[in-house]
């Protein structure tokens, strides 16, 4: 993996969280330049999967795979848990504008 912003591949894991059973999230930082983002795992279907002679007989994905936004993990009535992020927009949807109209 390397950094987003600046393509260095000197890349820690600075937090973890795979208390739900079904998605690990992970902070990472890059050791460059300190630009921090999130990565997710996420279960692929066996196909998607082949093995590289390029990188040592390691496996890699064949194509491209697409998460979809959307998904909302199923949470208890009230309240939700501490650290839960209510309200989140994707890359290409703006926040609401509250103000004069």
């Amino acid at each position: 993996m390397q950094c987003p912003k600046c393509r260095h591949s000197r890349i820690r894991t600075v937090a973890t969280n795979s208390l739900l059973p079904d998605q690990v999230v992970r902070k990472r930082e890059c050791a460059e330049c300190g630009h921090g983002w999130f990565t997710v795992e996420a279960e692929v279907n066996r196909f998607a999967i082949g093995w590289s002679t390029e990188y040592q007989n390691k496996p890699v994905l064949r194509e491209a795979v697409t998460l979809e936004l959307g998904f909302v993990p199923q949470l208890p009535p009230g309240r939700p848990p501490r650290g839960h992020i209510t309200n989140c927009y994707s890359g290409n949807d703006a926040p609401p504008v509250v103000g004069d109209n």
